[in-house]
């Protein structure tokens, strides 16, 4: 009886799980050189889907990476989601 109610659990329980991966897959925003700021490749590194030219419009200094600041602009403005 306890194995039959395991595989109902199971089955009820492991849709859930496969809908909810995506959202846990996504990495954490890191800056891996310590400088304070996010490079491209750190960027991507948590949002794969950013292009080059959404790189750019969200670097409003244009320094070639992105602050705290212009990464909540970008957030704030719907170009970037939340971070895993």
């Amino acid at each position: 009886m306890m194995e039959d109610e395991m595989k109902k659990s199971v089955l009820v329980i492991l849709p859930a799980l496969m809908t909810a991966t995506p959202a846990f897959a996504q990495a954490a925003l890191v800056d891996a050189d310590g400088n304070g700021t996010y490079s491209h490749t750190e960027l991507t590194a948590a949002y794969p889907e950013v292009s080059e030219d959404d790189f750019a419009q969200i670097d409003a200094n244009g320094d070639g990476e992105i602050d705290e600041d212009e990464l909540a602009m970008a957030k704030d403005a719907g170009i970037l989601g939340s971070e895993g």
